[in-house]
């Protein structure tokens, strides 16, 4: 068995592995979605490895590139995403001995560390590789009792109406001291409007804030994901009031039953209203794994929102 970097020639065996390995339940495997991923990432192209036997992949590991800022101090990371090993080879090493290569990978690159939310079957091996659990991402929850008896007609959004608002989010630096994503040029459009996974909504006046969402059908009925949001100066009571006052007709128009956000950027002055419940740590695992950096990752200041950790 031979592991090395993939190059382009490798997509179309690469997306084939995939879908014989993990099939398409959750997720479609295609070029189209894998380019948007790997390739057309602000934050750089995903290291790849494949392993191969007599010239058949039979085995690849991505990392999807990643930033992170701390006021004006940049953290280099990546996600680990995308792996898959043909049902023939599964329980021979070669996921192992893909990851850990990887990471040598990324030394190189000075990538200080890798997170992301394994599912129960593959934190085992994940914590083995010398991955920690941080814990699960603490959510605030707003229940809606009463729902509207009939939906009416969903509208798109326009995101080019907003991309001055964008530049202006993306151009300005937040100095809170916690460690939040990177937002550089080009990032929202890339991760919300040109996502070919899921359709993304927004709530803004233009000018001083940004709420991005997605309606997502679950098993206890829909519900409305805040992934992330914005405000900008001049931002104020009569901002907040309308804010609020579009979230509930949307809520209500897509018969919502609950609403989610971020227990990590929620506070009690918060401008979204979301009820009276505590925030709670039930949302997506997250671990964690040390690769340039000697700092205690697990007790740093992180801010992740729901739209950094969810599966895409």
């Amino acid at each position: 068995m031979q592991i090395r970097k993939a190059d382009s020639s490798d997509f179309p065996s690469i997306i084939n592995l995939l879908k014989a390995s993990l099939g398409e339940n959750l997720l479609p495997k295609s070029e189209e979605l894998w380019r948007w991923k790997h390739v057309e990432n602000p934050f750089g192209t995903s290291p790849v490895l494949v392993a191969e036997e007599k010239a058949r992949i039979l085995g690849v590991r991505v990392f999807l590139r990643w930033e992170f800022r701390q006021d004006h101090k940049l953290i280099k990371a990546c996600r680990a995403v995308d792996t898959a090993i043909h049902p023939d080879y599964q329980g021979q090493g070669v996921f192992k001995a893909l990851t850990l290569s990887l990471i040598e990978e990324l030394k190189e690159d000075g990538v200080k560390l890798i997170f992301n939310t394994p599912n129960s079957k593959s934190l085992p091996g994940y914590l083995g590789m010398g991955w920690e659990k941080w814990g699960k991402l603490p959510l605030k929850m707003y229940f809606n009792l009463s729902l509207s008896k009939k939906k009416n007609q969903s509208t798109s959004s326009d995101w080019p109406s907003i991309a001055d608002l964008i530049g202006k989010i993306e151009n300005e630096c937040s100095n809170s001291g916690r460690i939040q994503t990177n937002l550089v040029g080009g990032y929202l459009n890339w991760r919300y409007q040109a996502c070919p996974l899921f359709p993304y909504h927004f709530v803004s006046d233009g000018e001083t804030h940004l709420l991005i969402y997605r309606i997502k059908d679950g098993k206890i009925g829909k519900e409305l994901r805040i992934v992330d949001f914005f405000t900008l100066s001049g931002f104020g009571l009569t901002e907040k009031k309308q804010l609020n006052i579009r979230l509930k007709a949307i809520q209500k128009n897509e018969r919502v039953r609950f609403t989610s956000f971020s227990g990590l950027q929620f506070h009690n002055d918060f401008p979204i209203e979301m009820g009276l419940l505590p925030v709670m740590s039930i949302g997506p695992e997250v671990t964690l794994r040390k690769v340039t950096t000697s700092d205690d990752l697990l007790h740093k200041p992180w801010a992740w929102s729901l739209g950094d950790l969810e599966v895409f």
